[in-house]
């Protein structure tokens, strides 16, 4: 998105700091490259990561999840005005150019559409699905100073036969869903139900998995304060498409004034990264980086209904009893001193699950090439806990 100078600089003055007791801890994986410093969008497919900018020629970087770098890089031909969400189903993505966060006059709010298959190849070739919301009069839209429109988006997610835009409303502070189809054509978007946040939307998530209870679904969203203060408000136990019928939280996250928060993303409803673009106004900088949070303790009952599953804590390690990890470098055998370990599994920088072992203290990552992974420990009442080794 576009900085907004003056609009910060009187929240800035004007707006004091709510106290929030206990923000949800947030692990800064690392530092974007140079190049992603407008990063607004991230999607998880096939076990990696991508983000890319809002706008300009679209390029996706592929992530390390161990460190933020990008391993690779895919460019399309295809310019954005304002590119701000990536949504998928099982065969598309969805690339949601509607940013429009001064309501400058765009006849042109629109979704692309791109086959899955076309980015193992390296192709782009899209379809269009072209909208404008119903209720909206474009014919008062100028380019205003201060942001002040309810017809800004950010956010969007692919459910069903659907996607579902979730609007970033600069007044109110809340935002409405509105859904239309995901197939080719033009569409007068819908209004569905709108949701008090407390802030603006950025970006949005859903998951869902299968039980014995039956499907549990999550949407999270995120965003941050007036005063750039990161959040996420989540939404789950709801049926169908009835975003707003269930549970509601928005969590306050532990990161400082100038965390622009701009995507998230979850391969398993409970735990996800997100980005936050660069920074740099009034004496307030912060960088371009890969964020991660873990919303286990929230949802670990819900989507792992199973007792013994239950209160699974922050994967950065808050057991009663943290492993001991050695030796770390190694050259071969990795030893796991923790009586209760019942699972061991190595991943890569993607995400892959590399090597894993069922009760067993010992790992054996001869094999493995040298490099930085992620070793991540189950504990037989259900806890999780992430380590990162590195091979010699």
């Amino acid at each position: 998105m576009e900085k907004h100078a003056a609009f910060i600089f009187i929240l800035l003055v004007t707006c004091s700091l709510q106290t929030i007791a206990q923000p949800l801890a947030t692990t800064v994986v690392g530092e974007l490259d140079s190049g992603l410093g407008n990063t607004s969008a991230l999607f998880y497919w096939e076990n990696r990561l991508w983000t890319s900018n809002d706008h300009g020629n679209l390029t996706l970087h592929c992530l390390d999840t161990l460190t933020a770098a990008t391993l690779q890089q895919v460019g399309c031909d295809t310019s954005f005005n304002d590119m701000e969400e990536v949504a998928q189903d099982s065969v598309y993505f969805y690339f949601g150019d509607f940013g429009n966060n001064h309501e400058r006059l765009r006849n042109d709010l629109r979704i692309l559409r791109m086959r899955k298959s076309d980015l193992t190849r390296g192709l782009c070739r899209f379809d269009t699905i072209a909208f404008t919301y119903s209720g909206y009069d474009p014919a008062g839209a100028g380019a205003r100073r201060l942001p002040t429109t309810d017809y800004d988006c950010e956010a969007m997610v692919a459910v069903g036969d659907s996607l579902f835009l979730f609007t970033k409303q600069w007044s109110s502070r809340h935002t409405t869903c509105f859904a239309l189809p995901k197939e080719p054509g033009t569409y007068t978007a819908l209004p569905r139900f709108t949701l008090d946040v407390d802030g603006l939307v950025t970006g949005a998530c859903h998951t869902a998995r299968i039980t014995p209870e039956g499907t549990r679904q999550v949407l999270a969203l995120c965003g941050y304060s007036l005063l750039l203060q990161p959040f996420v408000f989540v939404m789950y136990d709801f049926d169908g498409t009835a975003f707003d019928q269930g549970h509601h939280d928005r969590l306050a996250l532990d990161r400082p004034i100038g965390t622009q928060t701009e995507a998230i993303v979850s391969a398993d409803g409970l735990h996800y990264w997100l980005t936050n673009e660069a920074f740099s106004r009034f004496g307030i900088s912060q960088p371009a980086q890969l964020l991660s949070i873990d919303l286990s303790t929230l949802l670990g009952d819900y989507l792992r209904p199973d007792s013994s599953h239950a209160a699974v804590p922050s994967l950065t390690g808050e057991m009663e009893e943290e492993p001991a990890v050695y030796p770390n470098p190694t050259d071969g055998t990795l030893t796991i001193d923790l009586p209760d370990a019942e699972k061991l599994e190595v991943l890569d920088s993607t995400g892959r699950l590399l090597l894993h072992s069922d009760a067993s203290h010992t790992l054996d990552l001869r094999d493995l090439e040298s490099g930085t992974y992620l070793l991540r420990i189950t504990t037989r009442q259900g806890n999780v806990v992430s380590h990162k080794v590195v091979k010699q």
